[in-house]
């Protein structure tokens, strides 16, 4: 499943060679850090020095539309400039931290509403806490006039209207015809729940040198709540360039944190559908902690009241570090089970700790407490050890899979420590972007590409069996083709066997018995007509052997026309008429081979027993298809004196029984319709028109 294998088949490589990957390992992360930290000052988010932050409002009484009805929301000439407190159109120092860490997003604090009031900006208020509309009063100066085009931005919640120095110059609302009666409309505007971003140009004119006053109005809140961002104000090129970098790393935050989800997701699915790949479980947890990590620079606010919105982050943040460590010794190949202990053990302290700390409200910056010295030494001694486990791996085996794993496990490290560093112990040292984006989007880059090649080996396993399934398939048939053969072989021999046998033993019982008998009557000198009939008999059973060999696709039509043609005489001789009544019947299946033979005989065996013993004249032949019952009815009646009770259990008639028997059909003997009037008995064959397996 991972970039890193877990057998370590390839050859010893020499010092040379291991130097070498080693100074890669070393050497790569560090210069994408280096080239990480260049993108990051060409696109900052630091703030430009010429550009204002208006961190602070003082809220006005009052809820009129009209900012001249509000007290405090013009800036009166005449009174005094304002407290330093009020005065926050004060630039940010370079030096100072844009941006607060993933895991210390502050939790929104809940604010006093009343007139006169401070508060702090960004700033979210709960509709339960304004039951009507909101005036802000913003102050800041200028000490020189703006000579180009301001702009200022402003992301707000719900609709707001905003003056300068008491001069209207934005508004905002629902859509095209909003109306102040529409504030009331919550029904329109309860699809409104995400915040809006204001950005009006402002003319160099309304710009002087001296004091401004911004007031702002904000919608009477609904159940959305109201929100109002920290306004920014600055020449418009560098709000322009500003933006540019802001819209950069929340572009890659917002696609860092839907990969981390969709590549996490699918693995908890991999995993519930197979419960033996439960390291797909695992690394989706990892993908899933990434995202929540990113989730603060994405929503408006936070999403569980304080304190356990930065209870679940510092929770999230424990468990990635140490779901990586756990990882990175699983799928290594290498024998690190103090790295699983230790990633164990993190795991069960950092999450009482770091949890006690997020509910007690301890700062990551106050370091004369032990906790932020704990929370950043023990997250980087567990990166130290994920590193230094997986650049052993990659000098292990030396494959290029193994070398970008590390290297992504490196590079992450290095970016934590970066940020770590320059934002929170160092803070005044340097102005940094929080680049943790980095290091979470090559974990999660090597995890999907992790799960790339999984899928595309189980595919190759998947055609790769599937060519082996139809190479045995192949194998096996021709094995049963062969087999078959052989049986058709033996099937054959054995089936001429039969016949030879059961046509020796048919020449024995009639052709020979009839030559036994023509030679004892020529020994006792019968008279040479008496001899005669003999040797005619003997040719005429001889005949009747060879047409019924001869036909062969079971025509029964055919072959009683061959008996017809052969017993004609003889059964003139015996003086018997023949009614020959046969209609149209299909070719019938069990007749086919050797059956007309055994046809043969069970109508040339009744026949016999017609002459000798039934005393008839007459003798009809009838047939019929029953296909109600899928048969063909063979009739043979003659008019004679009717088959006596002692014969019906006779030699002759079992063995037509068993004839009949072998081509599958019915036998019986019965009184014909017309017996009261002339007597006799009626031989009915029933012949399937299919063969029964």
């Amino acid at each position: 499943m991972a970039v890193f294998s877990r057998t370590m088949a390839a050859p010893p490589a020499s010092s040379a060679a291991v130097m070498r990957r080693l100074a890669l390992l070393v050497a790569l992360p560090l210069l994408l850090l280096g080239a990480v930290h260049l993108f990051s000052q060409q696109y900052g988010t630091a703030m430009p020095p010429q550009v204002l932050r208006l961190a602070e409002a003082r809220l006005l009484p009052g809820d009129a539309f009209d900012p001249a009805q509000v007290r405090g929301a013009l800036l009166d000439p005449a009174a005094p400039a304002p407290a330093a407190s009020a005065l926050v159109s004060r630039p940010l120092e370079p030096t100072t931290t844009p941006t607060p860490m993933p895991a210390t997003a502050p939790t929104t604090p809940s604010v006093s509403l009343a007139p006169g009031h401070v508060v702090a900006l960004p700033v979210q208020i709960h509709d339960t806490d304004a039951p009507g509309p909101l005036w802000f009063a913003l102050d800041f100066r200028l000490e020189q006039p703006a000579r180009v085009p301001y702009w200022l931005v402003i992301q707000h919640r719900p609709a707001a209207t905003v003056y300068l120095d008491g001069q209207l110059i934005a508004t905002s609302g629902p859509g095209v015809g909003y109306v102040s009666e529409d504030e009331d409309d919550l029904a329109q505007r309860g699809l409104l729940l995400a915040g809006r971003r204001l950005q009006v140009s402002i003319p160099p004119a309304l710009l002087p040198a001296g004091d401004h006053r911004l007031s702002l109005r904000l919608a009477r809140p609904g159940f959305e709540g109201a929100g109002l961002s920290a306004p920014l104000l600055g020449p418009a090129a560098q709000i322009r360039a500003l933006q540019e970098g802001r819209r950069f790393w929340q572009v890659a935050r917002v696609t860092t944190a839907l990969a981390g989800l969709v590549i996490g997701t699918f693995m908890l699915m991999v995993w519930l559908a197979l419960r033996q790949e439960w390291l797909y479980g695992v690394t989706g947890v990892f993908c899933l902690c990434t995202a929540l990590l990113l989730s603060p620079y994405l929503l408006n606010g936070a999403l569980f009241p304080a304190p356990w919105w930065r209870v679940a982050l510092d929770v999230a943040d424990v468990l990635s570090k140490a779901l990586l460590l756990f990882l990175v010794a699983r799928l290594s190949g290498l024998a690190a089970s103090w790295a699983e202990r230790m990633a164990a053990a993190y795991l069960g302290l950092g999450i009482v700790i770091d949890g006690a700390a997020a509910v007690l409200g301890w700062s990551w910056t106050d370091f004369h407490h032990p906790w932020p010295w704990w929370a950043l030494g023990s997250r980087l001694a567990v990166l130290a050890a994920a590193a230094a486990l997986a650049a052993r791996a990659a000098l292990a085996s030396g494959r290029r899979a193994h070398l970008a794993g590390a290297c992504a496990v490196a590079l992450s490290a290095w970016v934590w420590l970066y940020v770590s560093a320059f934002a929170l112990v160092m803070s005044r040292q340097m102005s940094v972007v929080d680049i943790n984006v980095i290091g979470h989007a090559v974990l999660i880059a090597i995890a999907g590409v992790a799960l790339q090649r999984r899928f595309v080996g189980s595919l190759r396993e998947e055609a790769l069996a599937r060519v082996r399934l139809q190479q045995a398939l192949d194998e096996r048939t021709r094995e049963l083709q062969d087999r078959w053969e052989d049986l058709q072989d033996s099937e054959r021999q054995r089936s001429a066997a039969q016949e030879r046998e059961r046509l020796l033993q048919e020449m024995h019982d009639g052709l020979g018995s009839q030559l036994v008998t023509a030679r004892l009557c020529a020994e006792r000198g019968v008279p040479s007509s008496s001899m005669v009939s003999q040797l005619d008999d003997c040719i005429r059973e001889m005949r009747l052997t060879v047409d019924a060999l001869a036909v062969t696709d079971g025509d029964l039509t055919l072959l009683l026309a061959n008996l017809r043609h052969r017993m004609a005489p003889r059964l003139h001789d015996a003086g018997l008429d023949l009614d020959w009544q046969l209609s149209d019947v299909p070719l019938l299946p069990t007749l086919r081979g050797t059956g007309g033979r055994e046809l043969i005989r069970i109508v040339q065996e009744a026949l016999s027993n017609v002459i000798h013993h039934a005393g008839a004249t007459r003798v009809r032949f009838a047939t019929r298809v029953d296909e109600a019952r899928g048969q063909v009815l063979l009739s043979i009646v003659d008019n004679g004196r009717g088959l006596a009770a002692d014969l019906r259990h006779g030699n002759g008639l079992r063995g037509m029984r068993r004839r009949a028997e072998r081509i599958q059909a019915d036998i019986e003997w019965r009184v014909p319709e017309e017996a009261p009037l002339e007597g006799g008995t009626e031989l009915l064959l029933r012949l399937p028109l299919r063969v029964t397996p």
